[in-house]
């Protein structure tokens, strides 16, 4: 009889946490950060963890969950299984199962599997670790510096058009309840959601610079167009399917064949373009740094120390020059990181992050022109001797 309660048990809270699907878990994000007097957005990765079941469920299991959180879920009726007859384990299982066919772990893998997608990711937690109030709410405050509640107070509430003719909340207007026994009141966000996603920007120019995407009428020097004209396959005679082919897919031109790009590249010798070549599409894994390139298998994460770009950090295909890629994006961000701390912080890390990217480009490009100096005159004293 309990071996049948305990599979009973198992299978129901399978069944139940198997049915839960991504707007429940969504759902469960929006009232969890109202109740924790957040703001509804966050940074992207924050918001996936948020909204992760088997996430959520390891750290309820751990006794690591806020308590707020936990209150909220079993308020939706989506709470942790009591202990006994194999609920939590059937509810653990039910979870991983529901990962598997709604992809809820592999939305990680979609987030970060570029560049420029996991550059936003980093910047994003740099400048919300900052400045947390980024993504809060405050209360709405009436004309005597008091809080508007909702009901009693709502013809104040429509003449500050904090609500509609229906009693709905406008645009970035909530309703919350702090427990203090005068009832529910208005809050809004402290910064609009496109207002504090506007600080990506500095450090998206820099590894889009860094990529070779900012080039809208052909390829950087030493590569072919994305949209290459027939006439000369550096440049392009498309530059709306260019710039498409840039910004939307993220695709640059192949590198020129070693006779074209020498020409813009003289400090490149053939053994190292062919180096390279074999680096970009080599797909081994090699873990070993002696050689001054490491890469995980499938080449889906490579580095080398003296690529034709110098060191060079490469994901799926696409490379990133320390010098002219990573240096602007860690100073954009860092000046993003200094500024949202001014009294106007989007203002302040818009105007930090730009600062910072102009001097790290200057100085990525000052030492890659050096190098690529060094470079050329040495390949060109083995010709000589």
């Amino acid at each position: 009889m309990d071996v049948r309660g305990r599979s009973r048990g198992f299978v129901d809270a399978f069944k139940k946490e198997y049915g839960l699907g991504r707007e429940n878990w969504a759902e469960q994000r929006r009232r969890v950060r109202d109740a924790q007097g957040l703001a509804e957005n966050a940074p992207r990765i924050v918001e996936m963890v948020e909204a992760h079941p088997g996430i959520i469920r390891a750290r309820e299991n751990l006794g690591m969950a806020d308590p707020k959180a936990e209150m909220v879920r079993e308020d939706m009726g989506i709470g942790l299984e009591p202990k006994g007859h194999g609920r939590r384990a059937g509810q653990m299982l039910g979870a991983m199962a529901a990962d598997l066919t709604q992809d809820t772990s592999r939305g990680f893998y979609w987030l970060l599997n570029a560049l420029q997608a996991t550059g936003a990711v980093g910047a994003e937690l740099a400048y919300g670790s900052r400045r947390p109030d980024l993504f809060a709410v405050e209360p709405v405050l009436g004309p005597n510096g008091q809080k508007i509640r909702r009901g009693r107070m709502d013809d104040l509430a429509q003449n500050m058009k904090l609500i509609d003719e229906q009693k709905k909340p406008r645009r970035g207007i909530r309703i919350t309840d702090d427990g203090d026994d005068q009832g529910a009141y208005y809050v809004r966000q402290k910064f609009d959601p496109g207002d504090v996603n506007s600080l990506l920007i500095p450090s998206g120019i820099a590894i889009n610079t860094g990529l070779g995407l900012m080039s809208p009428f052909g390829g950087i020097p030493g590569y072919e167009a994305a949209v290459p004209s027939q006439d000369d396959k550096s440049k392009t005679d498309n530059v709306i399917a260019e710039v498409g082919a840039k910004y939307i897919m993220g695709r640059t031109g192949n590198l020129l064949p070693y006779e074209e790009f020498k020409k813009v590249r003289p400090d490149v010798s053939r053994a190292e373009y062919n180096a390279y070549k074999a680096f970009k599409y080599d797909k081994k894994g090699d873990m070993d740094i002696s050689d001054g390139d490491i890469g995980l298998p499938t080449g889906a994460l490579k580095f080398t120390t003296d690529g034709i770009h110098g060191p060079e950090v490469m994901m799926l295909g696409r490379g990133l020059p320390v010098t002219t890629g990573i240096i602007p994006y860690a100073s954009s961000v860092a000046g993003s990181v200094i500024g949202v701390g001014a009294k106007r912080p989007i203002r302040g890390g818009l105007v930090g992050g730009l600062a910072g990217l102009a001097i790290g480009q200057v100085a990525g490009n000052l030492i890659e022109g050096e190098r690529r100096r060094r470079n050329q005159a040495q390949n060109e004293s083995y010709v000589e001797l």
